[in-house]
């Protein structure tokens, strides 16, 4: 189901704040919240949880603890062919393409997403650090507009 889909509880906080917060999926204009609503038929196939840093990129440059290369920072919801573009490439080589696919848009789509604008520039673990305070930035942001609700 759905839960094993977002890697269980720890992630559900993120994409719930990115539902509430009409973020889309990273690199495209397809809204997260579409795959999570009640009576919508979105499956797999045609949303994913794919690694930023692809696990067999991190082994080839020797980070081989899955504790380490599945870390929930290293997630970011992707639409299929986005998925499938990125595929297992670092960061260096399919950021550029999505730069240049959508210009001005590019850093509005990983400000929303939690993901640093210069990842590919950034080694794993400086990455993952800066990551975590921006997913924990977006969570409160979703926290502060359910407050202003009540």
């Amino acid at each position: 189901g759905k839960d094993y889909f977002l890697g269980g509880r720890k992630m559900n906080g993120f994409v719930a704040a990115l539902c509430l917060l009409h973020v889309n999926t990273l690199f495209s204009d397809i809204p997260v919240s579409q795959y999570f609503t009640p009576g919508m038929s979105g499956s797999k196939s045609a949303i994913d949880k794919h690694h930023l840093f692809p696990k067999e990129y991190l082994g080839r440059i020797g980070i081989l603890d899955d504790r380490e290369r599945n870390q929930i920072a290293n997630y970011a919801i992707l639409d299929y062919q986005t998925n499938i573009s990125i595929s297992d490439n670092p960061p260096a080589d399919y950021v550029q393409k999505f730069r240049s696919k959508l210009g001005d848009n590019f850093d509005k789509t990983c400000a929303d997403n939690a993901v640093p604008s210069n990842y590919d520039a950034l080694d794993y673990f400086s990455f993952l650090k800066a990551r975590r305070s921006l997913m924990a930035g977006k969570i409160r942001e979703a926290y502060n507009k359910i407050c202003e609700r009540t």
